[in-house]
């Protein structure tokens, strides 16, 4: 199984997050209630940033004609994660710390490019 990663058509906004003091009292068990309630936590704005700077870099990517793909390794049943072209042709495998880390794939990707 494999699946290819498509840059972002738009940005996101994270929500406003309420930083009070009344809403930092709310309690494990009141979390848990509002939880089983169908009630979704809100997505914490850092996360939201990660997104955002993900979907950069697979628009850039994407404007070179590259991408990432992520696969199942027929082995040992990991994921595994390749930079390829508009092909789909292999250029190199990624290391999935790398992958996670937006920053640092992109450090070293631009670097790959200014050489």
């Amino acid at each position: 199984m494999s699946f290819d990663v498509q840059p972002l058509t738009r940005a996101f906004a994270a929500p406003s997050v309420d930083r009070s003091s009344s809403a930092g009292r709310r309690t494990e068990a009141a979390f848990s209630d509002s939880t089983i309630e169908g009630v979704t936590p809100p997505i914490p704005p850092e996360v939201w940033d990660q997104v955002n700077a993900a979907a950069r870099l697979a628009e850039s990517l994407h404007a070179q004609g590259q991408g990432v793909r992520f696969d199942v390794h027929k082995l040992d049943g990991d994921v595994v994660a390749s930079l390829v072209d508009e092909d789909g042709s292999l250029l190199r495998p990624l290391l999935l710390g790398d992958v996670i880390d937006v920053d640092k794939l992109a450090h070293e990707l631009g670097q790959e490019h200014s050489s």
